[in-house]
């Protein structure tokens, strides 16, 4: 299997789109197309239906998502694995933060991250508190920077970074 036909294949299960994985891919919309007809042609199936606008992956893109991010994962490692051997900090970085941190907050903290690691590509997902603490939890996202309940789940390791007192 292709890795770059699996990466187009988890970016429109993601957008459940061919033009916004072509998009996060900088790809054009025929290329993501011409990768999924070549893994539905090797995987001898359909993976993907039209519903009205949308792309929904079939019964067999359901079963082919969970492995695809799991070997996407691995690639993503071995990369990271072979570029930790030169000590040089490098790879994607996935984190979750909610709209009011990521535009108020991080902005001067992410500039001076990107200035000191430069080799680390920010990748920066705008969501709520919860589904970001999820997303961790689920290995979807290497970091959130959330406002936390006072009790914040045990399965995560947590870090106060600034205290917000209400006014």
């Amino acid at each position: 299997m292709d890795i770059s036909a699996l990466q187009a294949f988890e970016a429109v299960c993601r957008g459940r789109s061919f033009s916004q994985a072509a998009d996060e891919l900088f790809l054009t919309q025929p290329a993501v197309s011409k990768r999924i007809a070549a893994l539905e042609s090797e995987l001898g199936t359909r993976l993907f239906d039209r519903i009205g606008r949308a792309v929904v992956p079939t019964e067999a893109g359901r079963a082919l998502q969970p492995h695809a991010r799991h070997v996407l994962a691995e690639v993503e490692a071995s990369r990271q694995a072979i570029a930790d051997l030169s000590g040089q900090v490098a790879g994607r970085l996935q984190v979750g933060t909610s709209h009011h941190i990521g535009l108020h907050r991080l902005p001067p903290i992410l500039r001076a991250y990107t200035q000191d690691y430069p080799g680390v590509e920010l990748d920066l997902d705008f969501m709520d508190s919860e589904q970001a603490c999820l997303a961790v939890e689920r290995g979807d996202l290497e970091l959130a920077v959330v406002t936390l309940p006072a009790s914040p789940p045990d399965t995560l390791v947590t870090e106060a970074l600034w205290a917000d007192p209400l006014a």
